[in-house]
């Protein structure tokens, strides 16, 4: 080797680490960062998770500036004075070419974007699985979280019940459940078990009268089960927010403020993401396999605005609404609108990840990605965590 040719590569490698200590020295300033979150809801029903006209409920949440979110709406050529909103644009052609134009804009990536999304539907029956069966099998001393087993279960029961029962007596046992949740009155925990056991009578397989059997059998601890249960149980905007958290909390360990669009369920909850925020108590990881997450929430102030004072927020409505828009015709298999087959060009699965609530065929711990690896079962952990908590006071009074 010539010493012309061994100082070409000295000089490359020398570069190399040069642009890998900028690259490591730009994501040490960015954790160091103090941002605020925009965010915003699309399809929110609140517990009535079964509404035919919105199966879907999406979050997003965005850290653009003032001059970036003005830029994206830009794209979206919106007629209105004071601002865009996704359900005005979807109307006409030309909106829903400016909707295509700002989702599929550079400036949206997974590090300044983050997106929850819930299947309502499928959300009822992970809820029969967590509020009752988990409940049942914890009296029990198992742990249904383990391996992902919970997941697993609501998988094949999602797809299974309509599969083997008669679908309008699962329809409406899905429903009874979602008000026995809600009002948890005797009558009502009467006529959701008995609707449990005309789905049951209705099965076309005797192994599968069993599986339902497994869930017949909590009402043996039913009451213990309602017990502090509370009627926001079945929202997804509570859960939506607190992944939000975690996971910019992954991001930028210094914490964020919060600003939401106008949220009735969150309004009512602010107490306890307070408690949750509270950032006196040591950091500790809860959970399991690729569902852990660290308490406290990193959030710093929570704040609700209208989307006319943040065109964030407007952006915010417009990522959250497409991807619900997308998200439905998915699961109605929709093979001809112009505005979703355009959506579904952009892999919008790239946001999305983990971060949803939606059946899927998986079953096993090595498909769900839930290989258990140590950790903290978060549901008995979490109440010691609250009980101690002193509310952030930025959060609970903002």
């Amino acid at each position: 080797m010539s010493k012309n040719s061994k100082s070409k590569r000295d000089a490359k490698k020398k570069a190399r680490k040069h642009l890998q200590n900028k690259k490591q020295d730009l994501a040490m300033r960015e954790k160091q960062k103090i941002p605020t979150i925009f965010l915003d809801e699309s399809g929110n029903t609140g517990s009535n998770l079964l509404d035919p006209d919105q199966p879907v409920f999406t979050l997003s949440s965005c850290i653009f500036s003032e001059k970036e979110s003005e830029k994206l709406l830009a794209l979206v050529d919106s007629n209105s004075p004071h601002e865009a909103h996704f359900k005005n644009l979807k109307r006409r052609k030309s909106g829903q070419d400016g909707i295509i134009r700002l989702m599929s804009s550079q400036l949206l990536d997974t590090k300044n974007v983050k997106i929850n999304i819930f299947l309502k539907e499928f959300m009822v029956t992970t809820k029969i699985v967590d509020l009752l069966v988990e409940h049942m099998l914890h009296l029990m001393g198992e742990d249904l979280y383990l391996n992902g087993a919970n997941i697993a279960l609501s998988n094949m029961l999602y797809y299974c019940l309509p599969a083997f029962c008669d679908k309008d007596m699962v329809q409406s046992m899905y429903k009874l459940f979602v008000v026995m949740i809600r009002d948890q009155n005797q009558d009502d925990i009467d006529n959701f078990y008995n609707s449990l056991e005309k789905v049951k009578e209705s099965s076309s397989s005797e192994d599968f009268k069993e599986d339902i059997d497994f869930i017949m059998a909590t009402k043996n601890c039913i009451h213990d089960a309602l017990n502090g249960i509370d009627k926001f149980s079945l929202d997804p905007s509570i859960p939506a927010l607190f992944s939000h958290c975690a996971q910019w909390g992954d991001a930028y360990p210094r914490g964020f403020h919060i600003i939401h669009d106008d949220s009735h369920s969150i309004e009512k909850q602010r107490l306890l993401f307070a408690q949750f925020m509270d950032w006196t108590q040591d950091e500790v990881e809860l959970g399991y396999d690729r569902r852990k997450y660290n308490l406290p929430l990193k959030g710093k102030s929570l704040k609700f605005a209208s989307s006319k004072d943040y065109s964030q927020i407007q952006v915010a409505d417009i990522i959250a609404s497409s991807f619900s828009y997308w998200a439905a015709g998915v699961s109605r298999g929709e093979t001809e609108d112009y505005l979703f087959l355009e959506l579904n060009k952009l892999n919008l699965d790239r946001f999305i990840g983990h971060n949803k609530i939606w059946p899927t065929m998986d079953v096993t711990p090595e498909d769900l990605g839930t290989v258990h690896d140590g950790g903290l079962n978060a549901a008995n952990y979490t109440p010691f965590f609250l009980e101690k908590a002193i509310p952030n006071p930025d959060v609970a009074n903002t």
